[in-house]
């Protein structure tokens, strides 16, 4: 059982128990959503909207919210000294399907398919957040003392001996 959805200007084939990035939604964390632009249904038999079903939706769990990579844009003019170099990130959110219905047709996801994905989703940005290195307020807050200055001439006669 699948269906197509449209949200953000882009169409998703979505299944049951699956998450996916989505253009950015104003949703918390954690909160539901019910996206009704269903554009096809796909069940035991097939159905399509003209554009859209009007008894069928597909209902989201917001998971987290996030940022992909960077996109580096470059424009170049030859011969007239003109570069431009800028970076872009997009941001998405990640939801997980937990119900698709169509009139008197529907399935739920189970709950441990959800817990699943909500352990996952935390110990990414765990992970995350272990990798980040303190900042200078964090540091002073802490009472990390700054490293001593060591002159090079020291370092040199250091590595002589």
């Amino acid at each position: 059982m699948y269906s197509i959805v449209e949200t953000g200007g882009f169409q998703y084939k979505v299944e049951l128990g699956k998450a996916y990035k989505v253009p950015t939604l104003d949703a918390a964390v954690g909160s539901e959503l019910e996206l009704k632009s269903v554009l096809l249904f796909a069940g035991k038999d097939v159905q399509v909207g003209t554009p859209v079903l009007n008894d069928a939706s597909v209902k989201v769990e917001v998971l987290a919210h996030g940022k992909y990579d960077t996109i580096i844009v470059f424009k170049k003019k030859r011969r007239t000294r003109y570069e431009r170099r800028n970076g872009h990130r997009q941001g998405y959110t990640e939801v997980l399907v937990t119900e698709l219905r169509s009139g008197a047709e529907s399935a739920k996801v189970d709950p441990k398919v959800i817990e699943r994905n909500r352990a996952r989703v935390a110990a990414l940005a765990k992970q995350k957040e272990q990798n980040k290195p303190l900042t200078r307020k964090e540091k002073i807050a802490q009472g990390i003392a700054k490293p001593a200055k060591v002159k090079k001439n020291s370092l040199r006669k250091a590595k002589e001996a």
